[in-house]
């Protein structure tokens, strides 16, 4: 079966498949070489590693020259505006550092790291958002008339700065996470398999735990969640064929944590310590799987491919 190759993506085909092929598998091309996955990761983390030094040094100088901060207070954790800023787009600075990997290693387009069909689908990007936002709209309120506002609600000197950091920074932040994750490391991982069922199992299993580690919890329900929530954007990828519906979830996810963030201030934010996460997890939890489930059926339902790709490249013509 022949498959249309958006007008985008034609040409340029010697770095992709060959024929169809899941989200996961589309470093298998007939250039593949066994190194190509290491070198991808290499570069990725040397890239995105530099980025947020770069992010976290200009941040450190500025409340030091600026904001009067002590380095020792900085060094033991202290939390301002400008570190949390810096964290968001040295996050976000992942998808330049991946769509790098992805297109000196890989030799593919930008387009096609972010979906099976060479292109961004915002339009799903934005069903996926109204959606996600509904059901954790809903858990939100039903949270907030159970146990009321949280204490210690007040306009605050940084309310405004760190407001508008978080509406604007943090829907890049989440999709720095998915870009890394749920792309580049996916596609690394499931490059290592020729089988498609246990390339997809690799590559979840392996961005999940990863995705976990990094976020250093020791509570219990925050691990549960930052699984489910790995779990439920590899399979959207997956499903969907591309990275929008896991970026919507996780975008949802992040602006509905940090909902009352500016007006609590930064202390205690990063806390992941034991007996941090508890029944907010737990609601959490079962946003994130109940909005991924409406999207799985949402997507079985329009038809969406799980595989496509280019069209084979064509054989050369034979000399008479």
């Amino acid at each position: 079966m022949q498959i249309e190759v958006p007008p985008a993506a034609r040409g340029g085909l010697a770095g992709l498949p060959d024929g169809p092929r899941e989200y996961h598998g589309f470093y298998r091309t007939p250039r593949l070489r066994w190194w190509h996955p290491v070198a991808a990761l290499l570069l990725f983390l040397v890239c995105w590693g530099l980025a947020v030094l770069g992010a976290t040094v200009v941040a450190v100088l500025y409340e030091v020259l600026a904001g009067g901060a002590e380095l020792d207070d900085l060094a033991q954790g202290l939390e301002t505006p400008a570190l949390f800023l810096a964290n968001n787009i040295g996050i976000a600075l992942a998808v330049p550092a991946a769509l790098l990997a992805h297109a000196l290693v890989f030799g593919q387009r930008p387009g096609w790291l972010f979906s099976i069909h060479g292109r961004f689908r915002w339009a799903l990007l934005g069903r996926v958002l109204l959606l996600a936002a509904l059901v954790h709209a809903v858990a939100l309120a039903a949270w907030l008339l159970v146990n009321g506002t949280p204490e210690g609600m007040r306009v605050r000197p940084d309310t405004w700065f760190l407001l508008a950091a978080v509406l604007l920074t943090t829907p890049l932040q989440a999709a720095g996470e998915e870009v890394a994750f749920r792309g580049l490391g996916t596609r690394i991982v499931g490059a290592w398999f020729t089988s498609t069922a246990v390339g997809l199992v690799a590559a979840t299993a392996t961005t999940t735990l990863a995705f976990v580690l990094l976020h250093g919890a020791q509570d219990l329900w925050l691990n549960v969640f930052y699984t489910c929530l790995a779990l439920a954007a590899s399979v959207l990828t997956w499903r969907t064929g591309g990275l929008e519906a896991a970026i919507a979830l996780h975008v949802v996810v992040n602006l509905t944590t940090m909902l009352f963030l500016p007006f609590l201030g930064l202390a205690g934010f990063s806390d992941r310590g034991a007996g941090t996460g508890g029944a907010q997890a737990a609601v959490q939890v079962a946003a994130v799987l109940v909005t991924m489930a409406l999207v799985g059926w949402q997507a079985r339902r329009s038809g969406l491919p799980v595989r496509s790709g280019p069209l084979p490249l064509p054989a050369p013509a034979a000399r008479s």
